[in-house]
C-alpha cells in the first residue's frame, strides 16, 4: 500500500510542476520525508493529509486509494479504503503488542542472568540454567498441546507453541511454588524449588521468543 501512494504522490507531484522541496515547504515538513512518502518507506502522517491533498489538488480517497478516481469508483473506493485502514491499524497494534511482550521478556531473563551471574562463576552458571527435569517436564506439556490440538502443518503447529509455550511454564511455575509452601517445614529444599519457578519461566520466555521468530519465517 505505501509503494502505491508513494508512486501517486510523485506522480501528482511531477503533474502539479513541483519539486520535493517544494512540496516539502508547503506542507511543513523536510524534502527526506517526502522522499521517504515517494520511496513507500513511511506513510505520511495523519496531521499532513489535508494540506498534502490540498497541495497536489487531490481528495482524502484518491490519497489513500493511489489513483484518481472518477464519481463512479468513489463510493467502492471509500468502503475499501476503511477497510484496509482498519487492517492497516490492527497490524501495527498487533506488532506493538509482540514487541512490548519480546522486550518484557528479553529485560526479565537479563535481570536473571545479571542477578545469578554474581553468585556464581559462568561455568556454574551454565550448569545453574540446564535443569533437565524441567525441560524435560516442559517439552511433554508441549507435546500433548500439538497432539490434543491435532495440527500438522509446521506452521500451524508452531501457532499452538506460541499458545501454550508461556502457560505451561507458569504451570511448572505454579506447582514448583505450591511445592515450596508444602516444604516451608524443611527449607532445606525451598532454594531448589524456587529455581525451578524460576527456571520455568526463563524456559519458557526463551521457547517463546524461539518459536515466533521461526515463525515469522514460515508462511
Amino acid at each position: 500500500m505505501n509503494d502505491k501512494i508513494g508512486k501517486f504522490i510523485a506522480e501528482t507531484r511531477n503533474q502539479a510542476g513541483m519539486t520535493q522541496k517544494e512540496l516539502a515547504d508547503k506542507i511543513g515538513v523536510s524534502d527526506k520525508t517526502v522522499s521517504k512518502w515517494e520511496c513507500g518507506k513511511s506513510m505520511p502522517d495523519i496531521s499532513y493529509l489535508e494540506a498534502l491533498c490540498k497541495s497536489l489538488s487531490i481528495n482524502m480517497n484518491e490519497l489513500i486509494s493511489g489513483q484518481r478516481l472518477t464519481e463512479a469508483d468513489y463510493s467502492t473506493k471509500a468502503e475499501e479504503n476503511i477497510m484496509t485502514l482498519m487492517n492497516e491499524n490492527n497490524k501495527i497494534r498487533k506488532s506493538s503488542v509482540v514487541k512490548n511482550i519480546i522486550g518484557i521478556a528479553l529485560a526479565i531473563i537479563a535481570l536473571f542472568l545479571m542477578l545469578a551471574s554474581t553468585a556464581y562463576s559462568w561455568t556454574d552458571l551454565i550448569i545453574f540454567y540446564l535443569d533437565f527435569p524441567t525441560l524435560f517436564l516442559l517439552t511433554l506439556l508441549n507435546i500433548a498441546g500439538v497432539l490434543l490440538a491435532g495440527k500438522k502443518k509446521l506452521s500451524e503447529i508452531l501457532d499452538v507453541l506460541l499458545k501454550i509455550s508461556i502457560p505451561n511454564g507458569i504451570l511448572v511455575a505454579t506447582v514448583s511454588f505450591i511445592t515450596v509452601l508444602v516444604q516451608l517445614s524443611t527449607p532445606e529444599h525451598i532454594g531448589l524449588h524456587l529455581s525451578i519457578c524460576a527456571l520455568s519461566i526463563v524456559y519458557a520466555l526463551l521457547e517463546w521468543l524461539v518459536v515466533y521468530f521461526i515463525r515469522q519465517h514460515i508462511k
